[in-house]
């Protein structure tokens, strides 16, 4: 019987909840809550010499000289910057942010997770009008849950695919250039860029949401005052176990899929 060993490291709810979910008699899991790459995980690194690594979707920050211990292990990954790039090099590594099925699930528990957010507002959706920016994943399941709420939507997007994708799917859609002329209520970023400067939010009367990933849409000129949430990882935070089952599905059918070439 072989016997894997699984090092599964982030302080996300479901990266504990997929650690629990992963064990099975076949595997050794070792569960660590960090956001930086230490001394003490290139210790446990070293010492049980992992088959497999998960690691969160933001790159851990590496607080040592050299990351040991996983040269020769499978990684599982959100991103990676440049340095976790050059340490994963000769690494064979599956992006779970890359997996069409993860995506979207992952999609569908953000809308859901931002509705519960914004009832904490005390405040209802229906008959509120809402700018949402970017017309991706986030923006196409947030968009259509609004609005068979009772919203008002309004797409702001980029590329003129965007605008008309947007047009077809029956949502009002203007280019991003021209969204602090709309009038709205209720303003959500999902564009994973920071490209909101000082002279477009001094045009945004109404409260941002920020559903980007860290550090959000905010140009370095511009305060975070306050109207401005910037709300990553939401999945984790409101359905940590079912966050946990599509990441879950995700490892597995790709170590699947891996097995069957």
């Amino acid at each position: 019987m072989t016997n894997e060993k699984w090092l599964v490291i982030g302080t996300d709810e479901r990266l504990k909840i997929l650690a629990k979910k992963l064990s099975n008699p076949e595997r050794t899991i070792y569960y660590k809550s960090k956001t930086n790459w230490d001394h003490e995980l290139n210790h446990l690194s070293l010492s049980i010499q992992p088959d497999y690594v998960v690691l969160p979707i933001q790159p851990l920050k590496v607080e040592v000289p050299a990351v040991l211990g996983i040269t020769n292990a499978t990684i599982f990954s959100g991103k990676t910057n440049e340095e976790w790039k050059e340490i994963l090099k000769e690494n064979q590594i599956y992006y779970y942010l890359e997996d069409e099925e993860f995506i979207w699930q992952n999609a569908l528990l953000t809308a859901e997770a931002f509705v519960a957010t914004f009832y904490n507002t005390k405040h209802a959706i229906s008959g509120k009008r809402f700018i949402i920016t970017g017309f991706g994943r986030v923006a196409k399941t947030l968009g259509h849950l609004l609005r068979s709420i009772g919203a008002d939507v309004v797409i702001a997007v980029r590329s003129d695919v965007q605008l008309n994708e947007a047009k077809a799917f029956r949502f009002e859609s203007v280019y991003l250039a021209d969204v602090g002329e709309i009038e709205a209520d209720y303003f959500i970023n999902t564009i994973p860029a920071r490209w909101l400067d000082a002279s477009v939010k001094e045009k945004i009367n109404m409260p941002i949401y920020d559903l980007a990933s860290y550090p959000g849409c905010l140009k370095d000129d511009v305060e975070r005052r306050d109207h401005y949430e910037l709300l990553p990882a939401l999945p984790g935070k409101y359905f940590p176990h079912d966050a946990a089952k599509i990441l879950y599905n995700s490892i597995v059918g790709q170590l699947r899929r891996r097995k069957s070439c």
